[in-house]
Formats: C-alpha cells, sequence, structure tokens
C-alpha cells in the first residue's frame, strides 16, 4: 500500500511540475539584455521576430499578406512563414520543432533557429533561466591555429585536436591494442592535459583505448551517447571514468562544448533513440575555426545522417572525417551534399576484413570532386588551419574508382602499368569479403600497381559456379570491385553483376579467385 501510495504521489508531482507556468527567459545578445517578452513551447524559446533578428544585425523583411518573414545577412538568407514548420536558409529547407506564432499580438518566431541560421552560438542557463546569444562576426580576423590529427591506428579511430584557445580535444582512442600508441603520440605533442574527451560510440575500435587514456592525462570533460553496452571494454572505460573522479555529460545533437576563444563545437547527433544499429548512436561533432571548418561523423550511418539533414543543423563543413571507415551504410549522396567538403579523411585498416573503405563510397566521394586522405596508405593525418586556410601533412592520395557502369574500374591505365596474370603485383589481389546477405563479394587490388583482371574467375566452391571478367577489365591500386549477385543484382559504379540468381546467400558458401591462367590468387575465407 505504501509502495502505491507513494507511485501515484510521485505522479501527481511530476504533473504538478509540468502543469506549472516557466519563468520567463532573459536573453541576452553579446552580452546586452534583449528587452523583450518570450514564451515557451516544447522546450523551445520564442521571441519577437524582429527584435532578434535586428539584434543579430540582419536586415529584416516582412509580407504580412502571406505573413513571410525574410531577413538577410551577409550571405545568409532566412524565410520562414507564421505557422509552417517548414523553414529556409539559403533555400534550403529546415523542419522546425515549434513554427512561428502569433502570441498575445506579438510575432513569435524559435529563438535558436534564427540565431544559428545566422551563424550565432545559443547557450542555455537552467538555474538563472538566461539565454546567452553570441554573434559571430562574419569575416572578422582570428587569431592561433588549430590543429586536427587523425591519428592511424588500423582500423579504428583517434583524432587529436589542438584548439587555438590552447584546449586539447580527443575524439576517440582507438583499439585496447591501440592504447600506448594513442598515449604515446599525445604525450609526443606535449599534451598533459585533455580538456575535451569524446567516446562517439561504445565500439571496442573506438573507446577501446579509452580507460588508459583517462588514467594517463588530466581529464577535463567527457562525453558519451546515452547507450550502454554489456562488453569488458565499455565496462573499463566506465570505472576508469569513475576511479578518476570524471563525470558524463551527455553526447547529443544541438550540445554545444565551450573550446575557449577562437572557435566553436557542436554536437550534431545522436538526434533519437532505440537505434537498432549501435553507430547511429554516434556522437558527431562540427568545429568552426574561422572561415574553415571540420565534420567528425564517427561511425554514424545513413540513418544519423538523415536525422541530422532533418533537424536543420548546419552540416556544412570543409574537411569530412567520414562515417564507419568508408562503409557503404554510411556517407550517403544526401550527406555528402549538405556538408559539400573539400576533403575527406578515412580512418581504415589496411587489408582489414571488412573490405573498407568500399567502392561505392569511394565513388560517390570521387564523383563529387572531394579530394581523399587515407590512413591505411598515408598514416597520421595532419591537418592544420590558421582560419582562412587549411593544410595538410601529405598530399591526396589519387587511389579510387571512376564512375562506370560497364564493368570495368579505372579503365584507362598507363602502358605498362597493368600487371600481368600471375605476377607479383597480381598476388595483391584478393577476395576481401562475401557478405551473404546482401550478396556481394569484393575483391581488392591491395598492391601498389594496376592489375589487369580480364578472363579471371570468381568460383562459388559448393555450388561450382563461376563468373568470368570482362575483357579490358583493370583494378587500380587500392581499388575494389564488387561483384553483385541475387534477385537485387544492378549494375552501378563500383559494380558488376554476375546473375540474379542467389549465390552467397546459404550456409557460408566459401569463395575461390583464380587468374586468367588457372592459378588460384585468393579463397575467402581465407
Amino acid at each position: 500500500m505504501r509502495r502505491k501510495i507513494f507511485v501515484l504521489w510521485l505522479a501527481l508531482a511530476m504533473v504538478l511540475a509540468f502543469a506549472l507556468p516557466a519563468m520567463a527567459a532573459q536573453v541576452f545578445v553579446d552580452g546586452s539584455q534583449l528587452k523583450v517578452s518570450t514564451a515557451s513551447e516544447y522546450n523551445t524559446t520564442l521571441v519577437p521576430l524582429r527584435s532578434i533578428f535586428q539584434a543579430l544585425g540582419a536586415t529584416v523583411g516582412w509580407d504580412a499578406s502571406t505573413q513571410t518573414v525574410t531577413a538577410t545577412k551577409a550571405q545568409t538568407s532566412v524565410k520562414l512563414q507564421i505557422g509552417s514548420r517548414t523553414a529556409y536558409v539559403n533555400g534550403q529547407a529546415v523542419t522546425l520543432q515549434v513554427p512561428g506564432k502569433i502570441i498575445q499580438g506579438n510575432t513569435m518566431v524559435p529563438l535558436r533557429f534564427v540565431s544559428e541560421a545566422l551563424g550565432a552560438s545559443v547557450e542555455w542557463d537552467g538555474t538563472t533561466q538566461t539565454i546567452n546569444i553570441a554573434s559571430q562576426v562574419m569575416g572578422a580576423a582570428v587569431t592561433g591555429t588549430l590543429k586536427v590529427h587523425i591519428i592511424d591506428v588500423g582500423q579504428a579511430d583517434a583524432i587529436l585536436i589542438q584548439l587555438p584557445s590552447g584546449q586539447n580535444m580527443l575524439i576517440d582512442a582507438g583499439k585496447s591494442s591501440d592504447a600506448y600508441t594513442v598515449v604515446n603520440y599525445l604525450k609526443n605533442k606535449g599534451i598533459n592535459k585533455l580538456d575535451h574527451v569524446i567516446g562517439t560510440h561504445p565500439h571496442e575500435d573506438h573507446i577501446g583505448g579509452l580507460d588508459v587514456v583517462i588514467k594517463s592525462f588530466d581529464i577535463g570533460k567527457v562525453y558519451l551517447p546515452r547507450v550502454t553496452q554489456t562488453t569488458e571494454t565499455y565496462e573499463n572505460s566506465v570505472l576508469a571514468i569513475k576511479n578518476e573522479g570524471l563525470k558524463v555529460t551527455e553526447a547529443k545533437g544541438g550540445l554545444k562544448l565551450a573550446v575557449g576563444q577562437g572557435a566553436t563545437a557542436e554536437l550534431l547527433a545522436p538526434n533519437g533513440t532505440g537505434y537498432e544499429e549501435l553507430n547511429n548512436y554516434s556522437a558527431v561533432l562540427r568545429l568552426v575555426f574561422g572561415n574553415t571548418s571540420f565534420l567528425f561523423a564517427g561511425d554514424a550511418e545513413d540513418i544519423s545522417e538523415a536525422e541530422m539533414i532533418s533537424a536543420g543543423y548546419n552540416l556544412k563543413a570543409d574537411v569530412l572525417k567520414v562515417g564507419h571507415h568508408g562503409s557503404s551504410s554510411s556517407t550517403s549522396a544526401a550527406f555528402i551534399k549538405a556538408v559539400s567538403p573539400k576533403h575527406a579523411v578515412i580512418c581504415v585498416g589496411k587489408d582489414n576484413d571488412y573490405g573498407h573503405p568500399h567502392v561505392e563510397t569511394l565513388a560517390k566521394l570521387s564523383t563529387a570532386g572531394i579530394k581523399l586522405f587515407r590512413t591505411d596508405l598515408q598514416g597520421t593525418i595532419i591537418a592544420t588551419s590558421d582560419g582562412k586556410t587549411i593544410t595538410f601533412n601529405t598530399q591526396p592520395t589519387t587511389v579510387g574508382v571512376s564512375s562506370a557502369n560497364t564493368g570495368t574500374i579505372n579503365p584507362v591505365v598507363l602502358p605498362g602499368s597493368a600487371a600481368l596474370p600471375g605476377s607479383n603485383a597480381a598476388a595483391n589481389v584478393i577476395i576481401a569479403n562475401i557478405d551473404l546477405k546482401s550478396e556481394l563479394a569484393t575483391i581488392k587490388n591491395n598492391g601498389a600497381n594496376a592489375v589487369n583482371i580480364s578472363g579471371w574467375k570468381l568460383v562459388s566452391e559448393k555450388g561450382n559456379q563461376e563468373f568470368i571478367f570482362p575483357a579490358g577489365m583493370t583494378l587500380a591500386a587500392g581499388a575494389a570491385v564488387k561483384v553483385a549477385t541475387g534477385p537485387n543484382a544492378a549494375s552501378a559504379p563500383g559494380f558488376i553483376v554476375w546473375t540474379t540468381t542467389n549465390i552467397w546467400n546459404n550456409d557460408g558458401d566459401p569463395g575461390a579467385l583464380y587468374d586468367s591462367a588457372g592459378k588460384l590468387v585468393s579463397r575467402y575465407p581465407r
């Protein structure tokens, strides 16, 4: 009975708490109070439209017939219609949680959306019910240097960011076996304190070395998404955080990180819960320094990418740390368009068992004209920004695939550069993966020279079925091709169709690859 009464009392208390009117928020723009009335709905603060736009230095246009406001500041245009949940930033549609509306005769608009659309940052202090808006002066001079070290830890992620304020940030710490590689790298760079440590999600190749890192450095804040995993790796990380007397800040979309003057940092994901795939809980960070920007995508897959786009975040970035090691599960065409990077970096291990980076991802990046860096080919990638331009410690890789629907991969090969079957170069061609469910076999050239695979055979050993690669087919150094089978098989850039009959979707039919002379080149599983 006592328990029942307590539960009822608790429920009543919660109802009353939600029923109480919210305290009016105080709004400050660049330290000056904006003396306006505010309203709150679904955790969204609404303010008078003309006041907030003008306080942020925008010119305002109003169409009374359609109840549409248009505001412009420098190269940014914001348009929204009262009552509509769809707004536009430079013509790109954004879905609002709460639309603009008329309240007691005042035309009110969502404060955070308006501010961030015009390049300002917004911080909320729940204790004092205060909103602080920092207006960013476009084109303002910046001082200092930003360095991003994408550390080569094989098939894993570990990224050190040295901020212009003097703060340091670490995104992921590689696998457990990489812990001291990461620690030693940081110490060699003179790092003794990590002001921000982000574990993007609980997979071992991202947080495996986190416990050792936490024990080895003075740690400021730790950010983890609200998801757990019953693995020794995850438990070790949590125990290290607890033993060092640290608290975890939930990593979620919309969270701003205080990284000191000169730069801004915001988490853009995760934006939901209940994901079937743990990768979609990945913390995704956008970092801006002057006129340069970076987006670190963790292992976020297409579901999370679509949520970020739908949420209306500014995803633009000069450099994209490609999601999920270049897997086809990430880096959708819509996401590439939203980010529009000039450069992309893939953290990936050489000769990994997953066939990463997948050929379709490489094709999309290549088609978009994005300059590519890969840790498996170039080692640690260091990007340095002075706030105006970004330079790298190495040149972009030329390894990739060209767009073709004919079954040829990089068909234009310099004379004499295509290795003959049976040569040492040909021995570097392997069956990198056979995906039973998707009916895809990935053939990859791990060598430094192109290989002519005309007349080579891919054999399903149990079914005794074989596919012969067409004449003139050349696999460039580091490139891969997927041989598609099953009902969904379709020709596309980086793909070649064998048959629409299921070949691999059984208990695990092994595959073998033979050159045109009948010599066994590779077998999968190896």
